[in-house]
């Protein structure tokens, strides 16, 4: 567990660190020299039942704030120091309205200096603290009098800090989650070169891992790791240690950066967050009022972008973004602290919602009414029932800095997923309605046109998603169209069961057609034949043609050339009669051509409709029937769907 010292200068946070863990954390010469903490200092203490405590003692001058929000980022619980000679002090309340904007709610109020009060004294201030604690909004913390000086009341403290590390749940440790140590210190060791000490927010970092400087995007590996001043092969989330990179000169890294896994090395520099403003405050916030960002333990210069005319004021909380100076590395969830433009007061704070906004209003909005929160599973079902145009997953794992298997898991079993470059995810509700508005889309364009097969794909996605991508739109029909009651042929949708030439006109010609087709045999005749023989204008000929294809009552042997299903089974037939004539199951267009009884050109055509339909393979000059097929089980349904030869495709 992390525990951090808060409180005024002054008033014994580092000598009450080295009465509990007997460690100095107060380790430049200037610190010592002026008796003030101004960097954050670093100690440990083993319980007895094996867990160990890191402290993180903070700076408590006005001066050096910025140090201190690097310090306390990531702690479990703190220690509110107070002095009983001095009682609540100005940084006593900031340090403890950070705690709070940092979203800390578990802490025990200290009272030091106890040999220099009475008890009067003490009594007085427990009352102001308590007073603090509820003005702030805080529950009430349980409170120890200590003496660092005379050992009074550490036991005790100890005791305590036991207690609540051993209720302490685990943090959270998804497999495969992307690590992300925030950087607080940086400093170069002898014979080991540069060394960075912080917190494992998220993941696991091995030795021998490839980590990046982020936002600089400067790669090292992991050459040593400490954790309490031991070395160790592996840090898990929630644990602070210090970590040897190799390749990497001190110079290129800063406090304030982040170590995160290669694919996790996304910055940005403008966030979508959830703002509350501290209620002491004089004036409301309004748009376009400077600041300083605090996140992780970079301290960037900001603007606070609002709607026009909007104002956060003392008290309250909303949605806003901030316009960053330079870019920074942000996840969902990560909390941060607002202060001034000079940085001498902290005006609030709050966390992430979105670290790469979308660029349209209206998506926009619905992703921060769904993301407003720090559950992800659960932000993630709001966004499914929120966006229209789906989720793109990838999107959704960045945001979080998680890897797309991992933020998949996080789906309803079975919701509608696109196989597409960007894997977009849809709730069942919104498919159920991207379906009832595709079948009514489609039932209105047979209405108007009855002779046409279906709708253009491209067309009905201009009509009824023009914000959803292409690519996306088009996976989403084709794994849902069966449940929709519709057809995909080809690039074309329609109604289950429509049939396109049942209108009279179509009826009639295909009464004058078929004939001719079941009377020629393997002597097929084109689209021009069959319009000399039926008189009916060739271009209705093919058209009628390619539909009843389409519908499995026709099948293409080319594009001028038609035959029926039957025909085209015993053709099947033929070929698989033709390899048995062969002692090696081989045979040319000319074997075939002597079987079959027709003109070379023409039995060639016919093979190569066989080969589409994975009957024959072509090899070279010579074919073969494939293995496995039955060469009675050629149906008309081959051209619409079929069979797709992979590696050799030949013709």
């Amino acid at each position: 567990m992390i525990v951090a010292t808060a409180g005024h200068i002054d008033h014994g946070k580092t000598t009450l660190v080295r009465a509990l863990t007997g460690m100095e954390t107060d380790r430049l010469k200037e610190e010592k020299a002026r008796g003030i903490s101004i960097e954050v200092g670093f100690a440990h203490l083993p319980l007895d039942d094996g867990r160990m405590l890191s402290f993180i003692d903070v700076p408590g001058h006005e001066r050096f704030i910025r140090n201190m929000l690097g310090g306390v980022y990531a702690v479990g619980h703190a220690l509110l120091v107070v002095a009983a000679d001095d009682g609540v002090m100005p940084q006593t309340r900031e340090h403890l309205h950070i705690l709070g904007l940092l979203g800390l709610r578990d802490g025990t109020v200290v009272i030091t200096k106890c040999d220099r009060a009475g008890p009067d004294r003490i009594a007085q201030v427990r009352a102001e603290v308590d007073e603090l604690l509820e003005s702030a909004g805080f529950p009430p913390f349980p409170q120890i009098a200590v003496s660092a000086t005379t050992g009074a009341g550490i036991g005790a403290l100890r005791h305590r800090l036991a207690e609540v590390a051993a209720l302490e749940s685990p943090p959270e440790r998804p497999d495969g989650a992307w690590p992300r140590f925030v950087v607080d210190r940086v400093f170069v060791a002898a014979g080991s070169g540069t060394v960075l000490r912080g917190t494992l927010l998220a993941g696991e970092v091995r030795i021998g891992d490839s980590l990046l400087v982020s936002p600089a995007g400067i790669r090292g590996r992991v050459r040593k790791l400490q954790r309490h001043g031991q070395a160790v092969e592996l840090v898990r989330a929630g644990e602070r240690c210090a970590i040897n990179l190799a390749n990497l000169d001190h110079a290129s890294v800063a406090r304030g950066d982040w170590l995160v896994h290669p694919e996790a090395d996304h910055v940005t520099d403008r966030i979508d967050v959830r703002i509350r403003v501290l209620r002491g405050e004089a004036r409301a916030l309004a748009h376009w009022t400077p600041l300083h960002l605090h996140i992780g333990a970079a301290d960037i210069p900001a603007r606070l972008a609002l709607r026009r005319g909007g104002a956060i004021e003392a008290g309250q909380e909303a949605l806003a973004q901030l316009r960053l100076d330079r870019p920074v590395h942000a996840a969902h969830g990560d909390r941060l602290i607002i202060r001034d433009q000079s940085a001498s007061r902290t005006i609030g704070g709050g966390f992430v919602v979105n670290p790469f906004p979308p660029s349209r209003r209206s998506r926009r909005s619905a992703v921060l009414q769904a993301l407003d929160g720090r559950d992800r599973r659960a932000g993630l079902l709001a966004l499914l029932d929120g966006l229209p145009d789906g989720v793109p997953m990838d999107w959704f794992a960045r945001i979080h800095t998680m890897p797309l298997p991992q933020a998949l898991e996080l789906l309803p079993q079975g919701a509608p997923l696109t196989r597409t470059r960007i894997p977009t995810a849809f709730s069942f509700m919104r498919a159920e309605r991207l379906g009832l508005r595709a079948a009514e889309a489609v039932a209105r364009f047979h209405a108007a046109r009855q002779d046409a097969s279906g709708i253009e794909l491209s067309r009905l996605h201009k009509e009824i998603a023009p914000g959803q991508e292409a690519e996306v739109f088009a996976d989403l029909v084709r794994q849902c169209a069966a449940g929709w009651e519709l057809e995909l042929v080809g690039s074309q949708l329609r109604l289950a069961g429509f049939d396109s030439t049942a209108n009279p006109q179509d009826k009639q010609s295909w009464s004058l057609i078929w004939p001719i087709l079941e009377d020629a045999g393997f002597q097929i005749p084109s689209a021009r034949e069959l319009s000399v023989q039926t008189s009916i204008p060739l271009q209705k000929v093919r058209d009628l043609l390619h539909r009843k294809a389409a519908l499995g009552e026709a099948v293409k042997i080319t594009p001028e050339r038609f035959a029926l299903p039957e025909t085209v089974e015993t053709l099947a037939r033929k070929a698989a009669e033709t390899a048995r004539r062969s002692a090696d199951g081989l045979f040319s267009a000319a074997d075939y051509r002597d079987v079959i009884g027709t003109g070379r050109a023409l039995a060639i055509e016919i093979l190569e409709c066989l080969d589409r339909q994975g009957v024959t393979l072509r090899q070279g000059n010579v074919r073969l029937l494939r293995a496995g097929h039955d060469a009675t089980a050629a149906t008309a349904a081959g051209p619409a769907h079929p069979p797709r030869i992979q590696n050799r495709r030949t013709r």
